[in-house]
């Protein structure tokens, strides 16, 4: 009998183990989770800004909601166009040179 419950108290801390590395384990992956959630957001939360930054950049904070919005729309539509989406990489390349050169000049 004694080897009996021996190998029952054996069973029940392997059991035993075997629940906590499974418990460390399911945090370990909600932890990742979570945190890759986090990033997300942050990267979010700086990606708005960023676009805020340029609307000011470009003095468009003047417009109403209602004219940015549209034009933004209007961009939307005409994107498809490779020649479209290329003039507008290329002004907004150059508008950034120079304005990160305005911005690097002592005043």
């Amino acid at each position: 009998m004694a080897a009996e419950e021996h190998y029952h108290e054996r069973i029940a801390r392997a059991t035993a183990r075997l629940a906590q590395l499974q418990a460390k384990g399911l945090l370990t992956t909600q932890r990742q989770a979570a945190k890759a959630k986090e990033q997300q957001r942050r990267d979010e939360v700086q990606r708005r800004k960023r676009v805020a930054d340029l609307v000011f950049a470009v003095g468009a904070e003047e417009l109403e909601d209602a004219e940015i919005v549209g034009a933004l729309l209007l961009f939307q539509k005409d994107r498809q166009r490779p020649e479209m989406r290329e003039e507008a990489a290329s002004l907004g390349a150059r508008f950034l040179v120079q304005d990160e050169a305005a911005s690097r000049r002592p005043q």
